[in-house]
């Protein structure tokens, strides 16, 4: 088991690791939604709530939303929110995308835009920039795993070790 990572099943390990992980830059950027799938959601900010990574809130007609800080690298959605108290947010949300969070009840529904009196913080092809980023890291991680593991097959192996006279090294001298 020691020499796990430098075998064969090291080497299609990383093959499959690699494999899948440029499947999951698919299926994420295929599963990417379009404009036309967004709802759109109006009114202030009647509570929110920021985690490491995402931003929840609730507007004052009780939908329930999630900002990702994937989607909003430079901040200007989340600072957004934040004023959401005092001007009427418009948020654009897809509602297939939902998540539940220990700390308050119900389903929250990942936002994608926020607009304040009409004006974006970001539009939808930003959000998706953003997002085409994380993934392309996705991307690369895959293609080097599948190297590596592709690499590792064609490589010549070293043959067993052996004792004096070609046999095999007894277990006492291991």
């Amino acid at each position: 088991m020691k020499d796990w990572f430098a075998d064969r099943r090291g080497a299609v390990f990383f093959l499959w690791l690699g494999i899948g992980l440029i499947a999951l830059f698919g299926v994420l950027e295929y599963r990417f939604p379009s404009g036309a799938q967004l709802e759109t959601a109006r009114g202030r900010v009647a509570w929110q709530q920021e985690t490491r990574g995402a931003l929840y809130f609730i507007l004052s007609d009780k939908q329930q939303l999630v900002l990702y800080a994937k989607g909003d690298p430079d901040g200007r959605q989340r600072a957004a929110i934040r004023d959401g108290a005092m001007y009427p947010l418009t948020v654009q949300f897809l509602r297939q995308q939902k998540t539940g969070i220990g700390f308050a009840p119900g389903e929250f529904y990942a936002a994608y835009v926020l607009a304040v009196g009409g004006k974006q913080a970001a539009s939808l092809e930003q959000v998706r920039s953003a997002y085409r980023r994380d993934n392309l890291i996705a991307l690369a991680m895959g293609v080097a795993a599948v190297a590596a593991g592709a690499w590792r097959l064609r490589a010549p192996r070293p043959s067993a070790p052996r004792a004096g006279g070609g046999r095999p090294a007894s277990r006492r001298s291991r």
